[in-house]
């Protein structure tokens, strides 16, 4: 008779119990497969969508579109200008007759001990007429020069005046200072504590600045200048010489512009080939096919994009600037049809890109429909992959406690049988039978 009593329990118990499960096990694991390809596929195309994205934004700002502006002046010293994709090519004579300044006052030969016996309150006003604000300070509560300027500096009714202290051999001076440059921004001082403007010297006049172009004279409160001429700011930084006029000339940047439609494109191409590599079908035997393969949703999406490029904006279309796709759907750019499109007409390019209602603003709305983080496609793609989860893990447990339970049905059947044998052994050598 076989000799039974020297079986393990538990590596049978173990074996029969894995063989219950094999099945439901193997099941799992393929789904696990598939829905890991998916997530990982799933977070390649938000990252992919997400930076085309940001690049469009960042192409697509307000004054800052695909067209480069470029601008040249005739001396330096005068002024730096800027000039953004909404400005038009042209020449530029200014004469700048004056500088905007500041309004700053002083009141001379102050003391730490002139303020502390001061009584009363001293008035402090910005602005003229409906415009004026004015704070008050009381002097009582003053111990010191510095108790006056940050009593000053730190009224939250403040409407823009600095208080500072000029210290010259020996001897205390505080200004006053309007943080805002222009003849309408003038301080005032009064109050019965003796301070008043009568007492103050000028230190800078309030004044705004003044240019000319031809019969035309302009004045502002600052000396930034950025609605003298659409889409280019000014900076003034000294007056010109008598019949020295500073010359400002706009024109395209041409290399700053393509590099402009570079960054798009390589954006595009970018995308193209993560879409490319998650929807392969894998036809060859050497092709991997991708997670998304023959999906709905991004073949949607494929085609949403390519409609967009083939559309026209502001009466062109890309094909017009000489940016084209290929066989693969990537974009390419002819560099001679580009060059001709923009000399002939610049802000036809920032019309097709950067309008209203163009490209970058069509393109986004786009692919709001699949990255908006409240109903976007993509989050309701995320949402079933969750729920995948959830029930593979609610089958894994339920699984696991199948396993638990034939598992411990198996080894005490087998400690049974194992027991029963070797007592069976034991008494068959007792009668010589063994």
């Amino acid at each position: 008779m076989a000799d039974f009593s020297s079986i393990d329990p538990q590596t049978l118990a173990q074996q029969l119990a894995t063989y219950d499960i094999l099945s439901l096990q193997n099941q799992l694991k393929t789904k696990t497969s598939t829905m890991d390809s998916q997530k990982k596929a799933l977070d390649a195309l938000k990252t992919a969508l997400t930076d085309f994205r940001t690049a469009m934004s960042g192409l697509n700002g307000t004054g800052d579109g695909m067209l480069k502006n470029a601008v040249s002046l005739n001396r330096e010293g005068i002024a730096s200008v800027t000039a953004n994709s909404s400005a038009l090519k042209g020449t530029y004579n200014i004469e700048v007759n004056k500088l905007a300044s500041a309004h700053q006052i002083g009141f001379d030969e102050m003391s730490d001990e002139s303020i502390k016996n001061a009584s009363g309150t001293m008035d402090i006003t910005l602005g003229e007429g409906s415009n004026a604000k004015t704070i008050t300070v009381n002097l009582d509560e003053m111990e010191s020069l510095s108790d006056l300027t940050k009593a000053i500096n730190g009224d939250k009714d403040n409407p823009g005046v600095t208080a500072s202290l000029i210290r010259t051999d020996g001897k205390v001076t505080m200004m006053l200072s309007s943080d805002e440059s222009g003849a309408k921004n003038t301080i005032a001082v009064s109050g019965t504590a003796g301070f008043d403007s009568a007492n103050a010297k000028v230190i800078s006049q309030a004044s705004d600045s003044e240019i000319t172009m031809g019969e035309m004279t302009f004045t502002n409160s600052s000396n930034t200048l950025d609605s003298l001429i659409d889409g280019v700011t000014i900076e003034l930084t000294s007056v010109t010489e008598n019949n020295k006029p500073l010359t400002i000339s706009v024109g395209t940047d041409s290399t700053g512009t393509k590099e402009q439609l570079q960054t798009f494109i390589d954006s595009y191409n970018t995308l193209q080939d993560t879409l490319t590599k998650l929807t392969k079908s894998g036809n060859g035997d050497d092709e991997t096919r991708g997670a998304f393969a023959g999906d709905a949703t991004m073949s949607s999406l494929d085609r949403e994009l390519n409609d967009v490029m083939r559309q026209m904006f502001g009466g062109k279309r890309m094909s017009d600037f000489g940016i084209t796709a290929d066989r693969e759907g990537k974009l390419q750019i002819d560099s001679k049809k580009l060059d001709e499109a923009i000399k002939a007409d610049p802000q036809k390019l920032n019309d097709l890109f950067n309008g209203k209602e163009g490209m970058l603003t069509s393109m986004d709305k786009s692919l709001d429909r699949y990255l908006n983080s409240s109903n976007g496609l993509l989050k309701g793609r995320q949402e079933v992959l969750d729920r995948q989860q959830k029930d593979i893990d609610t089958k894994t447990e339920a699984m696991n406690s199948r396993y638990d339970s034939s598992y411990n049905r198996y080894l005490k059947q087998f400690t049974q049988l194992q027991q029963a044998m070797s007592q069976m052994n034991n008494t068959m050598s007792m009668f010589g039978l063994a």
